[in-house]
């Protein structure tokens, strides 16, 4: 039994828990004028009836034509949670390190655990790895700050982590929040989570471009039919689905920036034009972040209490259109001031 890994809690998440909740949901993070259309109807008319390809390859090569590579560049997954444990399992090695440019989103923090590697976590990323790197991990743009690094800063690190035989695992869940793209290089995993953007986060679609040796390490940690035919259909059809971008993400940027302008009085607000933006609870408030957490959750408004981000005194809260924002504007308002 000592072989087995160690039994760990979950990672902490924004959304739905086990409790019942029916109020406003400001914990999640994602496009709150969704789901795409396009992209649900392709789920409802998936082949729910039969057993998928189990390669894939029609999928991988609509993506692959898409992104400009080959299908062997191309691992589909059900969330990027599944491929970030793979990634672990196939290129974290007990012992070794995974180096994180701010707190990693906690399911790779969760698998590099489950592994026994070692996690460290620093605030700027050294020109060169400390030793025993095998993992590099960037939020593009960062879970909970929205902080991200220049097209030229990430080729540096790539080539970093080609140095020092690691890999660069590119966390792009909210790049289409900010108009950032995949880059191509043999040392990065491009890690792609589009149901947050299309408003389509229950169908669970995501994929990684990579390199072929890589993404063939990736497939030999799958299952066989490891993605529902619905999820596929979604991923299939992500090319030709684009305009509902076009059309909403201007108006989840108007929302967010005047959520961040509104908060303001009640904290220093972090926020680099994606839908979500953090709150530091002013200390003149006399009002902790995880209290402030407790008193909007008693008046129906669930905020994401930062703590397990390494932000104690922080909230994170995304947009969900501006009448809902109103409304916890108001909420806010209530607790602080009466």
């Amino acid at each position: 039994m000592s072989a087995l890994p160690p039994l760990l809690p979950r990672a902490p998440h924004g959304g739905p828990s086990d409790t019942a909740f029916t109020g406003l949901d400001f914990s999640v993070n994602c496009n709150p004028y969704g789901p795409n259309p396009v992209l649900l109807e392709a789920v409802k008319n998936a082949d729910h009836a039969h057993y998928p390809d189990p390669t894939y390859l029609d999928v991988r090569q609509k993506l692959a034509d898409w992104h400009g590579v080959a299908p062997e560049n191309v691992a589909l997954s059900v969330g990027a949670s599944d491929l970030l444990h793979r990634i672990a399992r196939a290129f974290l090695p007990a012992g070794e390190v995974l180096l994180s440019l701010h707190v990693p989103f906690g399911e790779l923090g969760r698998a590099a655990q489950l592994g026994r590697a070692e996690i460290r976590v620093v605030d700027e990323l050294p020109p060169q790895l400390p030793p025993h790197t095998r993992l590099v991990y960037v939020g593009q743009p960062h879970n909970p700050t929205g902080r991200s690094l220049s097209t030229g800063e990430l080729q540096a690190v790539a080539d970093a982590c080609t140095a020092a035989n690691a890999l660069l695992v590119l966390d792009l869940a909210y790049a289409p929040f900010v108009g950032l793209s995949i880059i191509h290089h043999p040392s990065t995993i491009n890690l792609l989570s589009p149901g947050k953007a299309h408003g389509l986060v229950g169908a669970r679609p995501a994929y990684a471009i990579a390199s072929a040796e890589i993404v063939a390490q990736l497939e030999n940690l799958a299952p066989a039919w490891h993605v529902p035919a619905g999820t596929a259909a979604a991923l299939a059809a992500l090319p030709t689905a684009q305009e509902f971008l076009a059309e909403t993400l201007p108006r989840v940027r108007r929302d967010a920036l005047a959520l961040a302008t509104a908060l303001r009085e009640f904290g220093a607000v972090e926020h680099h034009g994606t839908p979500y933006l953090t709150l530091e609870v002013a200390p003149s408030l006399q009002q902790g972040a995880a209290a402030t957490a407790r008193e909007l959750l008693t008046r129906g408004i669930r905020v994401r209490d930062c703590a397990s981000y390494g932000f104690p005194g922080r909230v994170r809260v995304s947009t969900q259109g501006a009448a809902a924002d109103a409304r916890l504007i108001a909420a806010l308002q209530e607790v602080f001031h009466g």
